[in-house]
């Protein structure tokens, strides 16, 4: 019957692939670790690594092994968090995503609501546009995000919060700001954008290209178009940013939406997370709170 010792014990060697240095991790000596590991094999009836040169390579037994004891370990840490809030009234600390523009409209009221009624509860915010926070949803780096809900390729459970739009902007010296424009004249000046990767890009391109019209020329990419309004001013391009950021003292100070009724991209906005995910206590609450502003 495997043990969780020689459970550990097996995922460190397997993590590093060198008895040596893993034994020394471990605190143990490498014939301990070398014994430990051969009776894991032993009550396994299977080898769990090979020889390959002067080091070791997982079996496919190892590496199955290895992929399930790293989701044990997983599911141990969420216990120990979820016992860990409980007994402390609920504390703890949720990894959150926040898309630029939920970053200026939808989280400050989320903190604020968190502080009056969950103040155990210390959030760490990571923003970015959806691509990234994905990535990092997807590695169990968050665990949740706020922002637009958008489509993935892995199952997620979506929570609409509210609705938000897209629109162009650009200075308010900027030549087409004095009245609408059309995609042909938007297609002649410069743009600062997010990465091709980011699905709001993806459907400005798609608008330009199906009314047969050269895709806009991106003269600045940039991870967060809602921390820098005084670039996209200064800078003189047009972009496409949240109607709800557009409305912001220091946007609006600083730029106007250039009239075009065809790049209005409609979205909602809301939670998004890992169906298979585990959702603490705390989680729960922040999750709870942001879909509660919804709803007023």
């Amino acid at each position: 019957m495997m043990n969780n010792r020689e459970l550990g014990y097996f995922m460190e060697a397997a993590r590093i692939m060198n008895l040596g240095l893993a034994s020394q991790n471990l605190n143990i000596t490498q014939p301990a670790l070398s014994k430990s590991i051969a009776r894991l094999e032993k009550d396994l009836n299977i080898k769990l690594f090979k020889r390959s040169g002067r080091g070791l390579v997982l079996t496919e037994a190892g590496s199955i092994l290895y992929q399930r004891g790293l989701m044990l370990q997983s599911s141990w840490h969420d216990v120990a968090k979820t016992m860990a809030e409980l007994s402390n009234g609920r504390r703890g600390v949720v990894r959150v995503g926040s898309a630029g523009s939920a970053t200026q409209f939808l989280l400050p009221e989320v903190c604020k609501r968190l502080q009056q009624e969950a103040p155990n509860v210390k959030l760490e915010i990571q923003i970015g546009m959806n691509d990234v926070l994905f990535s990092l949803l997807d590695k169990h780096e968050l665990d949740i995000i706020i922002g637009p809900l958008v489509g993935y390729n892995k199952p997620v459970v979506q929570l609409p919060v509210t609705t938000d739009r897209v629109v162009v902007a650009a200075s308010r010296s900027h030549p087409l700001a004095d009245g609408p424009a059309s995609l042909r004249d938007l297609s002649r000046y410069g743009w600062i954008l997010p990465a091709k990767t980011v699905s709001m890009r993806q459907w400005l391109e798609r608008i330009f290209y199906e009314n047969h019209c050269a895709a806009p020329e991106v003269k600045i990419e940039i991870s967060s178009l809602a921390a820098v309004p005084g670039l996209i001013a200064s800078s003189g391009l047009l972009s496409f940013i949240s109607e709800n950021s557009l409305a912001e003292k220091e946007f609006a100070s600083l730029l106007t939406r250039i009239d075009n009724n065809q790049l209005v991209m409609a979205r909602r906005v809301g939670i998004t997370y890992l169906q298979d995910a585990f959702l603490s206590p705390a989680t729960q609450q922040v999750i709870d709170i942001t879909c509660a502003y919804g709803q007023q």
